[in-house]
């Protein structure tokens, strides 16, 4: 892949505000703005409903912080209307709340946990012999069925018409690879069977809490990545220990100074999902086969991953 000013790999981290405050995720975005990395934040629109913590947009002084990381360069995505069950309404109108604090409609939108405004989530992220196992899996291990409300047209939470229209790029697959595109060389790219409401879709690679971001970011790996000239998109929640006494756990300082040290071109995701696009001779949907072979081989990544970390 040849990067935009020369520049020898790409890396963007995109940030699930799950559990997020000003308090325990600001000292992270300090230093990535400090380092000259911009990366993308997602945020909901209202106050959790089930538990899960973190501030919302409703929040005067965390809609302060994400305006003043908006100022600084950095992207704000959307995680939904918060945690919990929100009915199409709701959804909408936590849509109108971020255009109205942040100027437009998100580009990106995360899906969030079991929420029923989910797209395309649970086992319809996937081709049917791996949804099946996935369901299964969740089943035995007593996780909650995910469901998908957003692009269920019979569902009080479906707002897929509206996403067609707004979102441009939705999270699938996270896999334990640094070189995001390795694993996905297609990406952002069109799902066949999912294209009444959505439109790009693309892969990341697993930084989700402190510990998984820094076994990913070790220097060899980051070495691999410039070399491959690939792209690193880590999907991590700041809120889980990268913050430890008011400042960032200081291997995320060591790592994040070394990969700017680098010729990478650090910008935030919806950026570098566009000048993807720009890339590809075709814009051809994923089909049948292709979709299957994508969700074999997450599968297997995941399964490696478990028993690595047994």
């Amino acid at each position: 892949m040849i990067w935009p000013g020369g520049k020898a790999f790409a890396f963007t981290v995109i940030d699930d505000t799950d559990s997020a405050t000003v308090e325990n995720v600001k000292p992270i975005y300090d230093l990535l703005y400090a380092r000259g990395i911009r990366t993308t934040k997602t945020v909901w629109a209202y106050p959790s409903r089930d538990g899960i913590p973190g501030q919302s947009l409703s929040d005067p002084e965390y809609r302060d912080f994400i305006l003043s990381l908006k100022e600084k360069g950095f992207e704000i995505a959307s995680h939904g209307a918060g945690s919990g069950v929100f009915g199409r309404d709701e959804i909408l109108a936590g849509q109108e709340l971020f255009r109205a604090v942040l100027g437009d409609y998100p580009r990106i939108f995360i899906n969030h946990n079991v929420n029923s405004d989910c797209v395309y989530w649970g086992s319809e992220r996937f081709s049917r012999p791996v949804a099946l196992m996935y369901a299964l899996a969740r089943r035995v291990l007593g996780k909650s069925r995910v469901k998908s409300g957003g692009s269920d047209p019979n569902s009080p939470s479906f707002w897929g018409d509206v996403c067609k229209q707004r979102i441009r790029f939705i999270r699938n697959h996270t896999v334990s690879e640094i070189n995001t595109l390795k694993f996905d060389p297609d990406m952002p790219c069109r799902v066949k069977r999912k294209q009444e409401y959505s439109n790009y879709w693309f892969s990341s690679s697993d930084g989700q809490d402190a510990d998984m971001f820094c076994r990913l970011l070790t220097r060899d790996n980051v070495d691999r990545l410039a070399e491959e000239g690939g792209l690193c998109l880590v999907y991590a929640h700041f809120a889980y220990g990268f913050v430890k006494n008011g400042a960032p756990d200081p291997r995320f300082t060591e790592e994040i100074g070394y990969l700017s040290s680098l010729n990478g071109w650090f910008a935030p995701a919806g950026e570098i999902l566009e000048y993807l696009l720009t890339q590809k001779r075709a814009d051809t949907p994923r089909g049948t086969a292709k979709e299957l072979s994508m969700d074999a081989k997450w599968a297997l990544d995941r399964l490696k991953l478990e028993r690595k970390h047994k």
